[in-house]
């Protein structure tokens, strides 16, 4: 066997493969190869020396060298050898080296990454078998609950819609700090080191992307109707337009229709379209929620035809299913009771100011919630248009429901039960017949 020295590297979490070699150090797998070996290279005595991690079963190799010596035209090269393996997955920054120990020492502090060596030798090796990633098939609804079952090193991360299609044949590099490594424009396949206390997968931070094709399924469209007089007619065109969409009615109270609307849907996430949305004609339904942030709802703008704003009040949301669900005591706003996020891209105008008690009840409901908000200059000028005569049909009424959610405001001194109040439709349905 060779008389070099050499460098074991163990990784957490997996099986610690014996050494071929009698002078073996092992040290622990700490950020990267490179940064280990800036660190044991000085106790190196001979002229090369072996670094290996501790996953790769060398003694089980038949044709592979374990007394490499390089040609003399061949000894200032670092030499990797890297599995071409159909089940090792492909990388040429391999987990198997030979160092030349001088030269290494001269040019170390000079480079940026081990990469920059100024001279390396990459072998294929078609029986260098590494030990396999393991594969974790997550649901949209919540990603995160899935990578934190698994402690590995490294997992595949794949959407479980995608379990017949064919993974890219990589394999992660040590050369450097770990990555997170995704793949195709919805980022379905991900390649993340484990065992990391994260909300998100954002909080991971080098990323490398490749692209990758690959069909995403669409998210349901459910259409949400209580007794607005619109709804039928948007209704029709809303599923002219798109026949997946479904449609709940008459559900009385928002919290069973939001449940009743999630229970409905046979995706992980749902595009709830509300019965006064006239949707533009850009808006398709094609956008996907985002598989590196924590699971949240995703909520877009609309126009409101009265004061001219446009934010996400009435506009459609995509809901997370799961959170949906999991919401049972929500607080003034179903939606902003979960973790959320604004989409900037607008999805129609919203006709809200349909009847008097319909236009009364929104522009209460909203206001009491602008109020409740920590001011800022947006929530503070969202206010102050509320309340402003707007145009269009209903519009004093708007102003008035407005007018008076800043006076039930100031009245029960933002007592949150009494604000609580407004979401129920009967107790609304009350308060306007008694200031009618």
């Amino acid at each position: 066997m060779s008389g070099f020295d050499s460098i074991q590297v163990r990784f957490k979490n997996t099986k610690n493969i014996t050494s071929p070699f009698v002078n073996t150090r092992v040290v622990p797998f700490i950020n990267s190869y490179f940064e280990i070996l800036k660190t044991v290279v000085e106790d190196i005595k001979t002229e090369y020396f072996w670094f290996f991690a501790n996953f790769v079963d060398l003694k089980q190799i038949s044709n592979f060298d374990l007394d490499f010596i390089p040609e003399q035209h061949e000894k200032n090269q670092i030499h990797v050898w890297y599995a071409t393996h159909p089940m090792a997955g492909l990388n040429k920054e391999g987990n198997v080296l030979l160092i030349p120990t001088k030269k290494f020492k001269e040019q170390m502090h000079s480079l940026k990454f081990l990469r920059d060596y100024k001279d390396i030798n990459y072998h294929a090796h078609a029986d260098l078998f590494q030990r396999p990633i393991t594969k974790t098939y997550f649901k949209l609804k919540n990603p995160m609950k899935y990578y934190n079952l698994n402690s590995d090193f490294y997992t595949w991360m794949i959407n479980d819609q995608m379990k017949d299609s064919k993974l890219p044949n990589y394999y992660p590099s040590f050369w450097e700090d770990e990555k997170m490594y995704t793949w195709g424009e919805t980022k379905d396949i991900l390649l993340v080191p484990g065992n990391r206390n994260i909300k998100q997968f954002y909080d991971i931070d080098r990323h490398v992307h490749f692209d990758y094709d690959y069909k995403t399924k669409p998210m349901d469209i459910v259409f949400l109707s209580y007794d607005e007089p619109s709804a039928e007619a948007y209704w029709q065109v809303l599923k002219e337009k798109y026949p997946r969409a479904k449609r709940i009615r008459g559900v009385k109270g928002r919290t069973k229709a939001y449940h009743t609307a999630a229970t409905m849907s046979e995706t992980d996430y749902f595009f709830a379209v509300f019965p006064t949305i006239e949707l533009d004609d850009g808006f398709d339904f094609t956008f996907q929620p985002d598989r590196l942030r924590e699971a949240c709802h995703y909520i877009f703008h609309a126009k409101n035809p009265v004061n001219g704003l446009e934010y996400g009040h009435r506009a459609v949301i995509l809901y997370n299913k799961y959170l949906c669900l999991s919401t049972i005591h929500p607080r003034l706003d179903f939606t902003l009771s979960q973790p959320h996020t604004v989409v900037p891209q607008l999805c129609g105008t919203s006709h809200f100011n349909q009847t008097p008690e319909i236009s009364w009840r929104v522009a209460f409901r909203e206001v009491l919630k602008l109020c409740e908000m920590k001011p800022t200059v947006e929530s503070r000028y969202r206010l102050k248009k509320w309340c402003e005569l707007g145009k269009g049909q209903h519009a004093s009424l708007v102003q008035r429901g407005a007018s008076d959610a800043v006076a039930y405001y100031k009245e029960v001194n933002g007592d949150k039960d009494a604000l609580q109040l407004s979401y129920e439709l009967d107790w609304l349905k009350d308060k306007f017949n008694s200031i009618s």
